[in-house]
């Protein structure tokens, strides 16, 4: 069988970058650990990217497009039992790969002053998109919300997935993010929606839990 190929060093780089980013913060990791990461040394990682802030850049663009997929995710879904469960856990999933857009922020913009309207432009984007996944949830009989309520829902949800890292780090010191605290996050979520399920949005909702269990 013929091997696959490698992938090219700047996709290796990134890769790498967001592997120790999400491990220990990008304020604390050097470009040479990075190189060192990849197998390269650090004059071949500065052919690619100069300065830290373009490894930032580069890596929120593919953290946009990220959260895009997500975000678009329940309408291309065709697992109907639960769909919304699908979606959210999704939604958390690509929180988890990105973590540390989320848990170090500050740091972020500080090293990448640039990031910070384009943060904005993303998360009007993402609001939008989680409306529209909100009114599929509704024409497809899950979900039956009153129609002042829904702008209230979808900014509660995109509040409550944007901080709960914070949330969790402020209010009980947690420092370390797990898979299980991911699942916290959106179980959170998950509870904005509880009010507003239909007989049938709460039957798909058992049924994709007891599938998760299983």
């Amino acid at each position: 069988m013929k091997a696959s190929p490698k992938p090219k060093t700047r996709a290796r780089i990134l890769d790498a970058a967001r592997a120790l980013f999400n491990e220990r913060g990008p304020g604390n990791v050097t470009t040479a650990e990075i190189a060192e990461a990849v197998g390269i040394n650090e004059g071949n990682l500065y052919y690619h990217f100069q300065r830290k802030e373009q490894l930032l850049e580069a890596l929120f663009a593919e953290f946009a497009q990220a959260l895009h997929a997500a975000a678009t995710a329940y309408a291309a879904s065709d697992d109907e039992p639960a769909r919304y469960r699908t979606y959210l856990t999704g939604w958390f999933q690509t929180m988890w790969e990105w973590r540390f857009f989320y848990r170090d922020g500050a740091m972020v913009f500080r090293l990448a002053p640039e990031l910070k309207p384009r943060l904005k432009q993303v998360s009007d984007a993402g609001q939008g998109l989680t409306r529209r996944a909100i009114e599929e949830m509704q024409r497809a009989g899950l979900l039956a919300i009153p129609a002042d309520r829904l702008d209230l829902l979808v900014t509660n949800a995109w509040i409550v997935s944007t901080y709960w890292i914070d949330y969790l780090r402020s209010r009980r010191g947690i420092g370390e993010v797990t898979r299980a605290h991911v699942d916290w996050g959106a179980r959170q979520v998950m509870s904005l929606f509880l009010p507003y399920l239909t007989p049938r949005g709460l039957a798909e909702a058992e049924l994709g839990a007891a599938r998760e269990d299983g």
